[in-house]
């Protein structure tokens, strides 16, 4: 049955939905997802299970990539500048963070920066603050995940230390007029 959600629904599925459909606790359901990954690992299926953060989504295996990108004739690589990567690293260290905040740490105005990341599907809205204008709140997707190969973001390198003081120091300074 959980081969069948994941097949079905063509996008990840977060574990606590699987979980009330199959009336198993998310424990539960989390170890027969991790099982059936490894069973599908194990015997090179041409299919995939992958986990990202709190969600399972069924995929191709990454060995066919190529076969299939030939098939489809997918579009062409996208390579990111060094602005885009400065600003998903910003949006992926903070998150949830504004685009103004983002405009603040860079010191320039990031949102035809942050408006591509969006449409190359690498940030995505998150909410929205409960403030006057009601920013919207930007974090990564599951395509930036994709993308970077990890399950979850704790998987990237911790921020430097002494990088995250000096930014912090940065901030609390106030501007000169």
């Amino acid at each position: 049955m959980l081969e069948a959600l994941l097949f079905a629904s063509g996008q990840s599925v977060e574990l606590k939905d699987m979980a009330k459909v199959l009336e198993l606790s998310t424990a539960q359901c989390r170890a027969l997802a991790d099982s059936l990954m490894a069973s599908y690992d194990q015997h090179k299926n041409g299919m995939a299970i992958k986990r990202l953060e709190t969600r399972y989504e069924m995929t191709s295996r990454e060995d066919y990539y190529d076969s299939i990108r030939k098939l489809y004739q997918a579009k062409q690589e996208v390579t990111l500048t060094p602005t885009q990567l400065e600003v998903l690293a910003i949006v992926c260290y903070k998150q949830p963070v504004t685009r103004q905040e983002v405009s603040d740490i860079r010191g320039v105005a990031s949102d035809g920066v942050i408006s591509r990341l969006v449409q190359l599907g690498l940030v995505e809205e998150a909410g929205r603050v409960k403030a006057p204008g009601r920013p919207i709140l930007l974090r990564t997707s599951d395509e930036f995940l994709r993308c970077f190969g990890i399950a979850e973001t704790s998987e990237l390198p911790a921020f430097p230390k002494e990088k995250k003081e000096a930014a912090e120091a940065a901030q609390a300074v106030p501007a000169e007029e």
